[in-house]
């Protein structure tokens, strides 16, 4: 077994799972270099501008002339100038270095879940994902971007800051800063815990995204039995989870401040004390004491920014180690073929057997038929029997085993998952729409170049006629999920977009269930003579009248095949068959 380390190796992503932030610093050097050498400029010249204030008020009450006056608030107003450039400059090239680093996490973010199968969507709600490639990233870039400027923001002004302490008085430095050794023992503590408390913090979010889209998109359910108080009632615990989790990070967090600042700003009751006898004997000027006082000042931002830059860079860890997580998990349908299709010619399945990750039972067993070019073939089988298992098959949307599914005779894992789906598309049971326009939902794009496309095929599936009725027609908005049209309407966009495809290979999952007997017959016999007459179609159906003209029919009873034949034939053959005809009303010609 691999350990921990050896696994990161082979990880596609090891240089990212090992150190983030290194990684990022490398992918976006430019911009983090310009960001640091800026800020490291800025720093320097904030720290030197006290001396010249220092020079001023000697001068002033040294009672100099007004023209050596004038030149210092010159080099004073020329340092302000400098330190306005370069403060902009240093916030937009580490901006654009923390932004450019969110944008390529969530892409690869997005690109993980891509490749991964329904297995894993089952394993993980949908609301925990979105959590991730939102709260989670943000979360990660506020502590790779402000919390590491922050860290070297503070690490450069005590450089430069505590030398010019020293260098003015060192008596005065040792005392006022007398708690400063005390500081990092509080800060290593207080991050342990933060680490802690925002990865739970973060859990519990995840939980609380997952019940919110949940409740919203079960609406409907819930109104319909009445459920509104129950469901508030279970939101309202994990809203309380949440919040009692974020308090106990808050707390944490709230008491860097405080801790920080008196650690240092102790410095300044001190420095009253200790400098007063120095000013009032002459042994230190005015001016000394009005510097000193903004150093000590300029002190209290280095401490704080150590804690705070380390509590943000812990919580990004955290977001993290969650993300780590899921780059984790590994797809069951990992994209390792390289073949490239050109055209389809014949499919074989031969002796498939597949049993659901955790099930007892098979969902298919031993199933072997042949589709040839240009065919079509239909599948009828009771609820429950896998038809719709074995398109995801077909589809590689689970892994089938090797040498069990072949098209042109390769077995479908040794072809790329691109190329497999552009010879084969399926349209699903289930119909799903984007908030997007009708012609940009079928056309699969958000550009007008295929609108006669989309106008062609919305008639095929004889839906062109309702389309024109609405007030944009085709450029038309639908809601979320295609809310706002009925179900028959959304199974034919559906297929109107697999059609669209013109792929040489179609399966159709029960697409016209929510369609009436009348529109369904209208739309085979339009696909039988404006459709892409040399297209195979494997149309999966409850009603007999969708596949009883088809070249032959697979009868699928409890994951077998119980007979292939016409339709006359099953009539004589398949008991399954016979019954449903039965029930249906469909006789034999």
């Amino acid at each position: 077994m691999l350990s921990s380390s050896q696994q990161d190796d082979k990880h596609p992503d090891r240089e990212l799972i090992r150190n983030p932030l290194w990684f990022y610093m490398k992918a976006n050097r430019r911009a983090f270099s310009l960001g640091m050498f800026f800020l490291i400029i800025t720093n320097t010249i904030d720290g030197l501008y006290p001396l010249v204030l220092k020079k001023g008020i000697d001068q002033i009450t040294g009672h100099i002339g007004l023209h050596d006056i004038f030149k210092t608030a010159a080099l004073f107003f020329l340092m302000m100038s400098v330190l306005a450039v370069t403060r902009f400059a240093w916030r937009t090239f580490f901006g654009k270095y923390h932004t450019l680093a969110a944008e390529d996490l969530r892409n690869r973010l997005f690109r993980h879940m891509a490749q991964m199968g329904p297995n894993f969507f089952h394993k993980n709600a949908i609301g925990e994902l979105m959590s991730l490639i939102t709260n989670d990233v943000q979360s990660f870039r506020q502590g790779i971007g402000s919390g590491v400027l922050v860290l070297v923001d503070a690490v450069t002004i005590v450089c430069v800051v505590l030398p010019l302490m020293i260098m003015m008085n060192p008596g005065w430095t040792v005392k006022t800063l007398v708690f400063l050794p005390l500081v990092p023992f509080i800060i290593w503590k207080l991050t342990k815990l933060i680490f802690v408390n925002y990865k739970a913090q973060q859990d519990d979010l995840s939980d609380l995204s997952g019940i919110s889209q949940e409740i919203i998109a079960g609406i409907r359910v819930i109104k319909s039995f009445a459920q509104e108080k129950t469901r508030l009632s279970i939101y309202n615990r994990i809203s309380q989870k949440y919040e009692l989790s974020s308090n106990k990070t808050a707390i944490t967090d709230a008491l860097f401040m405080p801790v920080m600042e008196f650690g240092v700003a102790s410095g300044s009751v001190i420095l009253l004390f200790i400098a007063a006898p120095d000013v009032l004997s002459g042994a230190a000027t005015i001016g000394t004491l009005v510097a000193f006082q903004r150093y000590i000042q300029k002190m209290v931002w280095p401490m704080t920014a150590l804690g705070l830059g380390l509590s943000q860079y812990q919580k990004a860890m955290a977001s993290f180690s969650r993300m780590k997580e899921l780059f984790d998990q590994k797809t069951d349908i990992p994209d390792e073929g390289v073949i490239q299709l050109k055209c389809f010619e014949n499919l074989k399945v031969q002796n498939l057997s597949y049993q659901y990750p955790g099930s007892e039972s098979w969902a298919l067993r031993n199933l072997s038929f042949e589709i040839g070019k240009g065919q079509t073939v239909g599948l009828i089988g009771p609820v429950g029997s896998g038809k719709t298992t074995l398109l995801h098959l077909l589809n590689r949307l689970y892994p089938a085993p090797h040498e069990s599914i072949l098209l042109n005779g390769i077995s479908i894992e040794k072809i790329s998952q691109r190329s497999l789906h552009t010879q084969l598309v399926l349209v699903p049971q289930e119909s799903f729409l984007f908030s997007d326009t009708i012609v940009d939902n079928v056309a699969n794009t958000d550009s007008d170049d295929n609108l006669d496309g989309v106008k062609e095929w919305a008639r095929v599936v004889d839906i062109d006629k309702e389309i024109d009725s609405l007030p944009h027609q085709f450029h038309s908005y639908l809601g979320e999920r295609g809310v706002n049209l009925s179900g028959g309407q959304k199974q034919r966009l559906t297929i109107a977009r697999g059609l669209m495809v013109q792929a040489p290979f179609i399966m159709l999952d029960d697409s016209l269930s929510a369609v009436d007997t009348k529109t369904e017959r209208a739309i085979q016999e339009r696909l039988s003579t404006r459709g892409n007459l040399s297209q195979t179609k494997l149309i999966v159906s409850h009603r007999l009248t969708s596949v009883e003209h088809a070249d032959q029919i697979i009868v699928l009873k409890n994951g077998e095949i119980e007979s292939i034949g016409t339709h006359r034939d099953l009539l004589k053959n398949s008991p399954t068959y016979a019954r449903l005809a039965e029930i249906q009303g469909v006789h034999h010609e």
